[in-house]
């Protein structure tokens, strides 16, 4: 038989196959990250009819070249482009991931380990990182107790977090600004320049740390100072009472009421709310006066609301119906909201009638100096309850008046030239003398408030001196910074930091000839620490290191600018998402700033990936031909990059395939032209037969 009729034969079979490729390539021209493949041809083994040979000068001959006739064609390998990358994909979803460079992530069936470019990824009900298509776990490094990656044994990826951060306490912090030296109305004054820091403490509460900066003085620079003291004796009421003096608020439907045309009618309507909140009734008969409040209940000084009826209002006292339009809306109103401000104030005794006219509201730290809070509730009546507030047994204020506390107002002219008064209070228990020193508007109210009487008129005015730092004479470049206070969140005095005033100054200097900053404390220190974890009984504080090295001793017009800042610390944060580096560092995102770890994405390269199996489903399994897998981070180890929310597409390049089907059709066409060509010649001699 011809072998032109076996050539043909192998040219069909192999470009059917290369047919195949090309139609498996179309197929998945959008499936993600696939890689195309092309199929190279080599010739078959040929037949020798005559060997070459050599020259022959002897016989004067030269040589020939050896016949052979091949014997057709075959598949010589199918390669995938698989260092080609295809174009990104951008979808949005935070776990679908691309690589870039000629890496695999590496995923698990919980038995064999495969290797894909296939990055759409998702989450399972056990918090599991897992391809979406097969559910197959991504594979990666965990982490510690720390939350630190250990880059050790590989393993399933499980990024589960906790709903919430835990808060911190603050630990470091830093001031940076500028001293300006002739800053005097602010660095000459009782506490300096003032610069406020918030901070945390470890259950996540907020305080402000309040610190003054004032110039260095020399010890020996004094000057005398004169003060005039004007003491009074005042004999103060055995008991006070606490009054709730909320004011009321009148909206209707979402639409707040801003009168009601007649102030007599207003002011019965508030009455009138105060008697059924506290009797339980309205003014007048339970038989006569309908109640008016249709909802709600209000709870002493707190901020709440109330619903009313004045349309029953105006039924218990229709005489003030004329004071408004008789047309008036008011009249049909069945549900005005009430809104109570939520106040507390003190008088002097518990007969008063809500609402309550004469009340002072003075900072609570003043009042317990002299009186103890209730521990049995509040004394109440029906026209109002009050809470009791009792003066301290050692004070000597009983019932038959004989104590006292002395006032005293300390006047003096200040370096200005400016009149300064100091309002003090204190009493002597028998034991220790105490003193509080007070505003003169908490002076003032503390008078009105308590009622207090002037015993024999004034007890006494003298004249004292004192020797004070002449601010005239600082020390150049030198600074002292101290701690004057803390405040809650409420803005309240935290008393507690009071231990540790006097312990938290430190000297801050700068080089007086370019103002750069030298050290704070001693030579060498960039910071100083505040103690605060002495005063753990307010709150759970960790001392406090605080960076001055970013600050300045230069002119800026005259003004000092100094800013704290803390740089560490949080509240409670609650979980808004997770992201993924392009390291493959997988984290849990919380409100307030903090970023947890939950894992790093490991990913395979091979010596040559072209000799990667294809295991389906966009995996790949490891053979002798690529040699074995080297797991590694892939930012790290310069191996590329990867990219949240976007795809690799397949690299199939269409305008290409479509080229390769028309070649690959023409050469089928030609070698089934060979195989009915060579059956005509086999004809012909069968025909010499006949």
């Amino acid at each position: 038989m011809m072998r032109s009729l076996y050539s043909g034969v192998s040219g069909l079979r192999t470009h059917q196959t290369r047919m195949d490729v090309i139609g498996n390539n179309i197929a998945n021209v959008n499936t993600t990250a696939y890689k195309a493949k092309t199929m190279n041809f080599s010739d078959m083994l040929y037949q020798t009819t005559q060997a070459g040979t050599g020259a022959n000068p002897r016989n004067g001959t030269g040589g020939t070249n050896p016949r052979q006739i091949g014997l057709g064609v075959k598949g010589a390998a199918i390669n995938t482009s698989i260092t080609q990358e295809g174009a990104n994909q951008s979808t949005g979803n935070p776990f679908d991931l691309k690589i870039s460079g000629e890496a695999f992530f590496v995923v698990s069936d919980g038995t064999s380990t495969y290797y894909t470019r296939d990055g759409s990824f998702d989450v399972d009900d056990y918090g599991n990182l897992v391809m979406a298509s097969t559910g197959f776990i991504v594979q990666g490094w965990g982490v510690d107790k720390e939350g630190n990656i250990v880059q050790g044994t590989v393993g399933p990826l499980n990024v589960t977090a906790s709903n919430e951060a835990a808060p911190e306490a603050t630990k470091n912090g830093r001031i940076t600004g500028i001293i300006d030296s002739k800053d005097t109305t602010n660095l000459e004054s009782k506490n300096g320049y003032q610069v406020t820091m918030g901070i945390y403490d470890n259950a996540g509460y907020t305080y402000d740390l309040k610190f003054g900066v004032l110039p260095s003085l020399n010890p020996a620079a004094q000057k005398e100072r004169k003060i005039t003291n004007t003491e009074n004796v005042y004999k103060m009421p055995a008991t006070i009472y606490q009054a709730d003096i909320s004011e009321m608020k009148f909206s209707y439907n979402d639409k707040e009421l801003v009168t009601i045309d007649s102030p007599e009618v207003t002011d019965q309507l508030i009455k009138a709310i105060w008697d059924e909140i506290h009797s339980g009734q309205p003014s007048g008969t339970a038989q006569t006066k309908a109640t008016i409040i249709k909802d709600g209940a209000h709870t002493f000084g707190e901020t709440d609301f109330v619903t009313v009826n004045l349309a029953k209002f105006f039924d218990n006292y229709p005489e003030l119906k004329a004071k408004v339009d008789g047309s008036s809306e008011l009249l049909k109103m069945d549900a005005i909201r009430v809104d109570f401000t939520g106040k507390v104030g003190f008088v002097a005794d518990n007969k008063a009638e809500y609402p309550v006219k004469k009340s002072t509201v003075i900072d609570p730290t003043v009042v317990s100096i002299l009186y103890d809070a209730p521990t049995g509730g509040t004394t109440g009546g029906t026209t109002g309850s009050f809470a009791a507030y009792t003066i301290k047994n050692d004070i000597g204020v009983g019932a038959n008046g004989t104590g006292s506390v002395i006032a005293t107002a300390q006047t003096y002219i200040d370096d200005k030239g400016e009149s300064v008064t100091v309002y003090k209070y204190e009493y002597n228990n028998g034991t220790d003398k105490i003193e509080l020193e007070v505003t003169k508007e908490q002076s003032d109210a503390m008078q009105k408030l308590l009622q207090l009487k002037i015993g024999e008129g004034i007890r006494n005015q003298y004249t004292t001196q004192e020797m004070i730092a002449d601010t005239n004479n600082v020390i150049p470049g030198e600074f002292k910074i101290k701690l004057l206070g803390m405040t809650d969140s409420s803005g309240n005095e935290v008393s507690e930091i009071s231990s540790i005033l006097e312990e938290s100054e430190y000297t801050v200097v700068y080089d007086t000839g370019t103002g750069k900053f030298k050290y704070v404390g001693s030579d060498g220190n960039d910071s100083f620490t505040v103690n605060l974890s002495t005063i753990n009984s307010k709150g759970n504080f960790a001392n406090l290191t605080i960076d001055m090295s970013g600050t300045k001793n230069v002119g800026n017009e005259n003004k000092c600018s100094l800013s704290g800042k803390k740089t560490d610390g949080f509240a409670v944060g609650k979980m808004t998402g997770v992201s993924i580096g392009t390291d493959g560092l997988i984290k849990a995102l919380y409100s307030n700033g903090v970023q947890q770890n939950l894992g790093q994405i490991c990913v395979g390269s091979f010596p040559n990936a072209m000799g990667l199996e294809n295991a389906g489903d966009n995996l790949y399994q490891v053979t002798a031909s690529s040699g074995d897998v080297a797991i590694g981070d892939i930012k790290a180890d310069g191996i590329g990059v990867i990219t949240t929310g976007v795809l690799e597409m397949s690299n199939v390049d269409l305008s290409q395939q479509f080229t390769d089907m028309i070649t690959t059709q023409r050469g089928f066409q030609a070698n089934s032209r060979i195989i009915t060509t060579s059956d005509s010649l086999l004809e012909e001699l069968v025909n010499l037969k006949r």
